[in-house]
């Protein structure tokens, strides 16, 4: 935390940001909420550990347009979620100064994260500043999507009808989630209607299916989507079944390379296609 909170107050020195996004510990609760930090503001009120659940990167359009230059802390899943936005031209990174510490990992209600056990770094891809170790991970277990694939596919559809039932349609994973940014969501959409906008099994189903699918080959795993869902509806399964898929298929994780599209808005003549009979022609 000293090297951290050293590195900011250097920054704010230099007129390298105006503000810097990063966690804050609440004096009457204890709990770590997001937080924007300006010049020689509370600085020593800043954390990073454990608790530091939040992806920032969430905050960080709003802040861009009032700010000039800010500051973001950076976990490694909030990193590549970061390089998603900023290949997708949603954040010009001009306007940012990254700053990556190592991430040991995080709790969700005092236990470890499952994020975390499939994490490939716990630093963030991308870096103006790195603070603490850097560690690249082995490649992904996905050991809970194998399970899942063991069933037939009565059995998984037993198993997610049960949890898209419970759905209230909130849309708390929509709002959470740095990637789900489109100006009129597909569940909003009345001209043409999409999704039935009435919380039931078939609607419920169409929206988690659809809001899969278009995180595919760009979902970096945050896990932000499940831990706020009050029915506790196990979205990161859907969202790493696609991400198993695109790793198999193309060899990509999602925002490891900030310079590199996500693999399903490009095409290249060697990838492979089996529902055609092979190869582009």
């Amino acid at each position: 935390m000293k090297a951290m909170r050293k590195k900011i107050k250097e920054l704010f020195a230099n007129g390298d940001v105006d503000v810097v996004l990063g966690y804050r510990e609440d004096p009457a609760s204890g709990e770590v909420k997001a937080s924007v930090f300006k010049k020689d503001e509370m600085l020593e009120d800043m954390v990073f550990d454990e608790r530091c659940v939040q992806n920032l990167v969430n905050y960080l359009p709003t802040l861009v347009a009032r700010y000039s230059k800010v500051g973001i802390v950076l976990k490694g899943c909030d990193g590549r979620s970061l390089a998603t936005q900023l290949v997708e031209h949603r954040i010009n990174k001009n306007q940012i100064v990254a700053l990556g510490v190592g991430c040991e990992g995080v709790k969700v209600g005092g236990k470890d994260a499952d994020k975390c056990e499939d994490c490939p770094t716990s630093m963030s891809p991308v870096t103006d500043h790195e603070i603490g170790d850097k560690k690249q991970k082995k490649d992904p277990v996905f050991s809970k999507v194998e399970e899942i694939e063991k069933m037939s596919p009565a059995e998984r559809w037993k198993f997610f009808a049960e949890y898209f039932e419970r759905c209230e349609r909130c849309y708390a994973c929509r709002q959470i989630c740095p990637s789900c940014y489109c100006e009129i969501c597909v569940a909003d959409q009345q001209e043409p209607k999409w999704i039935e906008p009435s919380a039931k099994l078939s609607a419920n189903t169409m929206w988690h299916l659809i809001r899969a699918y278009h995180l595919a080959g760009r979902c970096a795993d945050c896990g932000e989507c499940e831990r706020v869902c009050p029915q506790e509806i196990p979205m990161r399964l859907m969202n790493n079944a696609l991400e198993k898929a695109v790793h198999e298929l193309f060899g990509v994780r999602p925002g490891m390379d900030p310079e590199e599209l996500p693999p399903l808005v490009v095409l290249s003549k060697e990838d492979p296609d089996t529902i055609m009979g092979g190869k582009h022609e």
